[in-house]
């Protein structure tokens, strides 16, 4: 029987994959123990299209959250206050099944591990920690909305469809 994924799995992917999260896959190798959610793990959804999260298929019996990050950066003189000044404005919406959706928003923390393209980067994480109860079995849509972003092109809406299987199906039991 595969070992559920709790509460504090999915909190611990809300706040800490840039964190904790991204140094412990980088530096063990390891995504078993680490909440950085790459390929979803641990429980998270991440509405990008054509992503490991559209079209899975995810166990009724676990904790889940759906979470998007932002993050921006630059060379090493790329500071809390120029990340202050980027990324706070920036703005994301939740839809889930057509209704709007209540998120949380992280602090804008350090990119620990950022990628390749900068030097330092600072990011937040914005999403919803679902129980059990949250998530009916079956088919959902579950979309967000970017705006106030630096760069107008990366605004807009993007969303995918997953899945809630019942206990005891596959979803469930593991591979």
């Amino acid at each position: 029987m595969p070992q559920r994924i709790t509460q504090g799995d999915a909190r611990a992917v809300l706040n800490a994959f840039g964190t904790g999260g991204r140094v412990i896959t980088a530096k063990g190798h390891t995504v078993e123990a680490s909440p950085a959610d790459f390929q979803g793990s641990h429980g998270s959804i991440r509405p990008f299209p054509g992503s490991a999260w559209d079209g899975r298929h995810f166990c009724a019996e676990d904790w889940h959250v759906i979470v998007v990050a932002w993050f921006d950066g630059g060379d090493a003189s790329f500071d809390r206050q120029r990340a202050e000044e980027v990324i706070a404005p920036v703005t994301i919406s939740f839809t889930l099944d057509g209704a709007p959706l209540e998120t949380t928003r992280t602090p804008i923390k350090i990119f620990h591990n950022p990628p390749p393209q900068f030097e330092r980067a600072w990011y937040f994480q914005q999403g919803r920690i679902m129980s059990p109860d949250d998530l009916s079995v079956g088919e959902h849509q579950v979309s967000y909305t970017l705006a106030h972003t630096p760069d107008p092109s990366d605004e807009g809406t993007e969303g995918i469809t997953f899945f809630i299987d019942p206990a005891g199906s596959d979803a469930c039991i593991g591979d």
